[in-house]
C-alpha cells in the first residue's frame, strides 16, 4: 500500500518548483473534488500530461490516466502534478452499508470502570470467568443485535477491555459484512470466513482485528468479535 509515503515524496519533489510559477504554469484539473461510493470510479483530467498520485489509496486509487477508484470509506486526496506544479482534487468515499452501529473503539485499552461512563447501554451483568477475565453485558436496545458484552483482561492491577462481542442476527448478515467490507482490510490466512482489520491509520494507538463468524448457540446468530492486540506497556 502507497499511502502517505508517496504524497510526501511528490509534494517535496514539486514544491521547490512551485514557487514564483504563474497560475498558467500550474495544471489546471477539470474539478476540485469528487463523491464516490465504494467501488465507483470517475476519471479526472488536467490541462497537460501529469503524473498522478494518490495521498493515502486505502481510501482511493488513481491509476496513470487519472482514473480514480473508490476503495474504502473515507477522505483523500488525488495530486495531478508537474515539475511547474500540482493541482489536487479531493475524493469523499461514501458507503453504501451505513446502517449497522458498531460499539464504542474508544473502550479499548481503558480500565472496566470506563464501560459505566462511555457506554450508553445499561450494565446489565458483571461476571468474574476466571481470576484475570471479566465480562460485562450490555442491555441491547439494536434492533440488529440481540447482545452485546466485553471481556476485560488483567494488565497489572487493573481489568482492562481487550475483547467487544456483538451477537447478531444472521438476516442482517450480509449488511453487516457489506458495512465491513467498505471500512476494514480484509485480513489475510484467517481460518474465520469474514475477518477484517484495521488499515492503521485510526486515532487510536493499538491494531483491533474484526471477525463475523458463525454462533455455536444458536443458527439464527452470528458473532462479531472486535478484539484490540495493544501493547502492556502503553496502557
Amino acid at each position: 500500500m502507497k499511502r502517505f509515503v508517496f504524497f510526501v515524496a511528490l509534494v517535496a519533489l514539486t514544491a521547490a518548483s512551485v514557487a514564483g510559477c504563474s497560475p498558467k504554469e500550474v495544471p489546471q484539473l477539470d474539478r476540485q473534488s469528487l463523491k464516490l461510493y465504494v467501488g465507483e470510479q470517475a476519471r479526472l483530467t488536467a490541462d497537460r500530461s501529469v503524473a498522478w498520485g494518490s495521498a493515502d489509496d486505502f481510501y482511493a486509487t488513481v491509476d496513470e490516466q487519472g482514473t480514480v477508484t473508490a476503495q474504502h470509506v473515507g477522505t483523500t486526496t488525488v495530486v495531478a502534478a508537474t515539475g511547474s506544479g500540482q493541482a489536487v482534487c479531493t475524493v469523499e468515499v461514501m458507503p453504501r452499508y451505513n446502517t449497522f452501529v458498531e460499539p464504542l473503539y474508544e473502550l479499548f485499552g481503558q480500565p472496566m470502570e470506563a464501560i459505566a461512563t462511555l457506554e450508553t447501554g445499561e450494565i446489565i451483568q458483571t461476571e468474574q470467568l476466571h481470576d484475570r477475565l471479566k465480562m460485562v453485558s450490555i442491555k441491547e436496545d439494536n434492533p440488529k443485535l440481540k447482545s452485546r458484552s466485553y471481556f476485560c483482561f488483567l494488565y497489572g492491577e487493573v481489568f482492562r477491555v481487550k475483547i467487544m462481542r456483538l451477537e447478531a442476527y444472521k438476516k442482517d448478515i450480509e449488511e453487516i459484512i457489506g458495512f465491513c467490507e467498505e471500512r476494514y482490510e480484509v485480513a489475510q490466512g484467517d481460518a474465520y470466513p469474514f475477518s477484517y482489520k484495521y488499515p492503521g491509520n485510526y486515532s487510536f494507538p493499538h491494531t483491533c482485528g474484526i471477525t463475523v463468524c458463525e454462533s455455536t448457540n444458536s443458527q439464527d446468530i452470528v458473532e462479531i468479535l472486535y478484539e484490540a492486540a495493544f501493547p502492556v506497556n502503553n496502557l
